[in-house]
């Protein structure tokens, strides 16, 4: 095989040619990309753990070739108490370690095993799907940074363990959630086989043993079932008794007890029908709603995960002994700090020393890097594109910029309704209700026939139990979200396609959203007093430079051939770069560095020159989406006001919506600003739609009745977003609208099938024709009927619905 088509063995990159490392698996040589991989692979080997290569579903990330200076950072953290963990007992702590890398099961594996083999550590437990490595060890016998190293070794970045308390509660939570959903789902799935051999003996017959037999399992699996994944319901119903605030938990725990304790009275007696198969089906389907409302929950508080993630972990301080590695969150203001070309500020401060670029467009919507210099402000979370520079840090931790648009994201989150809230007084109104349709029934059939009391008195609290229409709602979601996935998309909040379905505005950022956020060549223009070079050849000879500068602009030649390397490259900040091209020396940069003479006021583009003079001029813009106009069209088409709110030069957002036809816009735009118009727009009676990807749009897409980021955007805009798109097509906007409304008919059909079973049922329990048997299968049949007309969703293509139908947006005024 040529060297140039070989693969690394370990992470799967490519191999350039004449590169000769390998590693020794099973006898044969296999070739490695860089002696981190090489040795990562050794290791593995060495350590007896090889199958990791056999089960692997897919590669690993590539090896840090030196991790030593990522080794000594932690070691700073060892005597840190604050970082252990959780305190068990026994001097054990357990720890939950954000992990990169985590690919496959085989990874969790590889990840457990190296753990567990270090001195002090008891058990180690990996969560694949959410990146988590959970750790119990003595901090005694190991320290914080050995853990790291290990980790660091298999070609995993772990990350600090910044603020988790808060995560490690929500996972226990989870996995708690977790264990009794299954618990009740496998008692269901028993006891219900069961049950289906107890029905058939009613109808055909069956011998007292064999009846007795399968009552007895049946008891012998609820059980469990009531006390470990029921006994959430009894617990709720009593605290909400003793706050004087009865809740749904109130007839549920009633429903389940007095079906499970009437079950093992009439077994015990040996006489009277059993409800084992009702009372686990209850406890299933309330939990499984349970988990998914937890899900949602944990999703809306990741804004704070995501803003530690935001900015860098370690920080490089300088004191009067030198330089030191710290973690950020140690910072103050007042430190001295040194950041490299490529990092990103971990502080508000102010450059003392040096000069470079900073990439702003993430937090402000700035499409152009600012050149910073002594003097100027740079803000935590942003990139310094160039040069080394020195800074005063003028706010850390929670009095940084990144953390008040986090709390600004916080506070509009709060303020934005729940689409389907329901009325603080309905529910203890339901409870009332059917707490004296139970009562009342029992006392009268007391009075007349006391045989039929008590069933009677269940089958009303069965069938009053909301089974369907609590899931008339939850499972069209569940299925719109399915649909959505399929289509590109990814639904945070379900009930946003209620609000969507209402939406007669649509506003949009600019940069990254109706624009790629990328650098597009738009035009070369030649010097004409320097004949003899074609567009392509300039072009080519640009690019060849700017391979090897890290500046946003220079990704405007990456899909150029480059036919001749360059060498000898130079920086020069703020500037631009030089280069040898051929033997000849070439800049690429600003008119002031490549010809002082050039007067201009043509700041979208960069100039290439030499000794000479400039030789060309190369104007770019931000690339448009290949269908945002189109998308655009079809909103207009819709009757939807369309509206950009950026953070963007005026000239660059005038010129864009003149492309698109967009009437309304604004640019400069901060965060605030964005949400005063987003108030604006609400208080004159507008339901509005917000598109964005960056985190200077997570406040307003918080704020905004229904949110929605691109593919590539912020992950603090995702965390606050409603839905997420993973393909790079706008189109989809368009194509959530038609199934938001086709949702809304789902649900509508659901609802008013659970209503009507739920009212019809009641007479039929009370009037004791309805046996709770009975009330079980209804409740069981109904809620599969719910379900089923849910899936429809899934199964049929969702049409385009936006016929003669046109809402009238009124008139935009911003």
């Amino acid at each position: 095989m040529n060297s140039t088509e070989c693969r690394c063995f370990h992470c799967g990159e490519s191999i350039p040619p004449g590169h000769r490392l390998t590693v020794s698996r099973n006898g044969e040589d296999q070739p490695v990309c860089c002696t981190g991989c090489q040795a990562v692979a050794e290791l593995i080997n060495a350590s007896g753990l090889g199958r990791y290569y056999q089960f692997r579903q897919s590669l690993a990330r590539t090896a840090d070739d030196n991790i030593q200076q990522v080794v000594e950072a932690w070691r700073g953290c060892d005597d840190r108490k604050s970082m252990w963990g959780t305190e068990l007992g026994n001097g054990k702590r357990e720890l939950l370690l954000q992990t990169e890398g985590i690919r496959c099961a085989a990874c969790s594996w590889l990840i457990r095993s190296r753990l567990e083999a270090d001195r002090g550590v008891s058990a180690a437990q990996v969560d694949v799907a959410t990146g988590y490595t959970r750790i119990v060890w003595n901090p005694q016998l190991t320290r914080l940074s050995t853990l790291a190293a290990s980790l660091l070794e298999l070609g995993y970045k772990p990350h600090l363990p910044l603020a988790s308390e808060e995560e490690q509660a929500r996972q226990t939570e989870r996995r708690e959630a977790l264990k009794r959903l299954g618990v009740a789902g496998l008692g269901m799935m028993q006891v219900m086989m069961y049950a289906v051999g107890l029905y058939a003996g009613d109808a055909a017959g069956m011998s007292p043993a064999a009846r007795g037999f399968l009552e007895w399992v049946s008891l012998a699996v609820t059980l469990p079932v009531v006390l470990y994944s029921g006994h959430v319901f009894f617990t709720g119903a009593w605290n909400s008794l003793k706050a004087r605030r009865p809740g749904m938990d109130v007839p549920v725990a009633l429903a389940i007890g007095l079906a499970f304790l009437a079950s093992c009275f009439n077994f015990f007696r040996g006489q009277g029908q059993v409800w084992f198969d009702s009372v686990v089906m209850f406890i299933f389907f309330l939990s499984l709603g349970r988990y998914l409302a937890m899900v949602l929950r944990h999703r809306n508080l990741q804004a704070g995960a995501a803003l530690a993630r935001l900015l860098p972990e370690w920080a490089e301080r300088l004191t009067n002994g030198g330089a030191e590695t710290i973690p950020a969150t140690d910072l103050e203001s007042g430190d001295l700090i040194r950041v490299h070309g490529g990092e990103a500020f971990p502080a508000d401060g102010e450059i003392v020393a040096g000069e470079s670029e900073v990439d702003e467009a993430l937090l402000t919507g700035e499409s152009r890097p600012l050149i910073c210099r002594p003097g100027d402000s740079v803000i935590a979370g942003t990139i310094n594109l160039s040069q080394t520079v020195e800074i005063k840090v003028t706010a850390a931790g929670p009095e940084t910029t990144v953390s008040a648009l986090g709390r600004l994201l916080l506070l509009a989150q709060a303020r934005r309704p729940d689409s389907f809230g329901i009325p603080a007084w309905l529910v203890p109104v339901f409870i009332l209700v059917v707490l004296l349709l139970a009562v009342g029934s029992w006392g009268f059939w007391q009075m007349t026939d006391p045989v039929r009391a008590f069933p009677a008195l269940l089958a009303v609290l069965v069938a009053s139990c909301p089974c369907a229409l609590s899931l008339a709602v939850p499972a069209v979601y569940a299925a719109a979200s399915r649909r959505l996935l399929d289509e590109g998309v990814l639904m945070t909040r379900g009930d946003c396609l209620a609000a969507l379905n209402r939406v007669d505005t649509v506003v949009f950022d600019k940069t990254g959203t109706l624009t790629r956020g990328l650098p597009e060549i738009k035009a070369v223009h030649l010097n004409p007093q320097r004949p003899g070079y074609s567009r392509q050849q300039v072009t080519q000879i640009a690019a060849a430079i700017e391979a090897f500068s890290a500046h946003p602009l220079s990704r405007a030649f990456d899909q150029v051939e480059i036919r001749s390397p360059a060498s000898l490259p130079r920086s020069v900040a703020g500037q631009g770069m030089e280069a040898e091209v051929e033997g000849h020396r070439w800049r690429i940069g600003r008119p002031g560095f490549i010809d002082r003479s050039i007067a201009t006021s043509k700041d979208h583009g960069i100039w290439l020159g030499d000794e000479s003079g400039w030789l060309a001029y190369f104007e770019y813009g931000d690339a448009l989406r290949e269908d945002a106009a189109k998308t655009i069209a079809n909103l207009d088409a819709a009757g939807l006001a369309v509206i950009i709110l950026s953070g963007d030069s005026a000239d660059a957002v005038g010129k864009l919506a003149g492309n698109l036809g967009i009437k309304h816009w604004r640019a400069r735009q901060t965060p605030e600003m964005k949400l005063q118009a987003l108030e604006e727009l609400g208080k004159q009676g507008h339901t509005v739609l917000m598109v964005g990807d960056g985190v200077n749009d997570a406040p307003v897409l918080a704020a905004a009745d229904v949110s929605m980021t691109v593919k590539g955007g912020a992950e603090l805009a995702n965390s606050a977003a409603d839905l997420i798109l993973t393909s790079d097509s706008l189109g989809l906007v368009n194509r959530v609208r038609e199934i938001a409304t086709r949702t809304r008919r789902l649900i509508h059909q659901n609802l008013a099938w659970a209503v009507a079973y739920n009212v019809s049922v009641m007479p039929l329990a009370m009037s004791g024709i309805l046996k709770p048997w009975m009330a079980a299968l209804g409740m069981s049949l109904s809620s599969l009927i719910v379900v089923a007309n849910a899936v429809r969703l899934v199964r049929n293509r969702a049409r385009s619905v936006f016929g003669p139908y046109r809402p009238d947006p009124g008139s935009v005024s911003i």
